[in-house]
C-alpha cells in the first residue's frame, strides 16, 4: 500500500468514527465510503463477506434505492456507482441508517472497543441535551435510552412522550428550547426527526410503514 492510500484511509477511518456521533446517521456513511479514487473498490463494509455485502445492498433496494449496486464477488462495491448514487438519490440517507445494521461493525471500519467508547460518549451527550430540554421547560422530555446499534441512542423513550401528548413539538415553547438547546456546547445534537416543524418522509411504495417522530430511530 502507498503512502498516499495509507492516508486516505486513515482519513476515512477518522470520517468513520464521525458517523456514530448523534446526527451522523444516514449519507455520511456513503461519504466515508467514497474517499479515495474513483476507480478503487470503496472500504464501505471492511471485513464484510459477500453474503453481508449482498444483503445491505438487498436491504437498500427494499428501503426505497432500487439503483443500489451490487457487491462483486468480494464484497466490495465500486466507488463511482456510490458516489452518482449520494449525489442523486435522498432517500439514500434514510434507507442507510436502516441497513448497516447488516454489516460488521455498522460498517465503519472501526473496532467494537472503539464504537462502544464513542456511543457511550454519544449517549452523554444526547442525555444532556434532554436535562437542557426539560431546564427550559420542556418537563416531559425523557432522558433517551442507551442501545448497541447504531450511534448508541435510542431516541423512542422522546418519541413515546410526545406521541402520548407529554409535549407539543410544534409548540413556540418548544421552538425556543430546541434552539438552546440543539447543540454541540450544550450536549446535543437532537435528532433532526425532532425539531420543530418536523414533517415525516412518504414511505417507500409497498413499505407499509410511515416514518418521523414516532419511528422510534435509534441513530439519533
Amino acid at each position: 500500500m502507498s503512502q498516499q492510500q495509507r492516508r486516505l484511509r486513515g482519513r476515512s477511518r477518522a470520517r468513520r468514527a464521525a458517523v456514530l456521533t448523534a446526527t451522523a446517521a444516514g449519507i455520511g456513511l456513503l461519504a466515508a465510503a467514497c474517499s479515495g479514487s474513483s476507480t478503487e473498490t470503496n472500504t464501505f463494509a471492511p471485513g464484510a463477506t459477500y453474503t453481508q455485502a449482498l444483503a445491505f445492498t438487498k436491504c437498500m433496494r427494499s428501503h426505497g434505492v432500487p439503483q443500489f449496486p451490487a457487491p462483486d464477488s468480494q464484497g466490495n462495491f465500486n466507488n463511482a456507482q456510490i458516489e452518482a448514487l449520494e449525489n442523486n438519490n435522498s432517500q439514500a440517507e434514510n434507507a442507510i441508517d436502516q441497513c448497516r445494521s447488516v454489516l460488521p461493525n455498522a460498517g465503519t471500519g472501526l473496532t467494537a472497543e472503539q464504537i462502544q467508547t464513542i456511543q457511550q460518549q454519544n449517549l452523554r451527550n444526547a442525555v444532556k441535551a434532554a436535562h437542557c430540554m426539560r431546564a427550559h421547560g420542556i418537563e416531559n422530555f425523557p432522558d433517551p435510552a442507551g442501545t448497541t446499534q447504531a450511534s448508541g441512542v435510542n431516541w423512542q423513550p422522546v418519541t413515546s412522550a410526545e406521541q402520548a401528548g407529554g409535549f407539543n413539538q410544534n409548540s413556540p415553547s418548544y421552538e425556543a428550547a430546541f434552539m438552546a438547546c440543539n447543540g454541540k456546547l450544550v450536549g446535543g445534537p437532537i435528532p433532526p426527526n425532532f425539531a420543530p416543524g418536523f414533517v415525516p418522509p412518504s414511505s417507500p411504495p409497498g413499505s407499509g410503514n410511515g416514518s418521523g417522530p414516532g419511528d422510534g430511530s435509534v441513530s439519533g
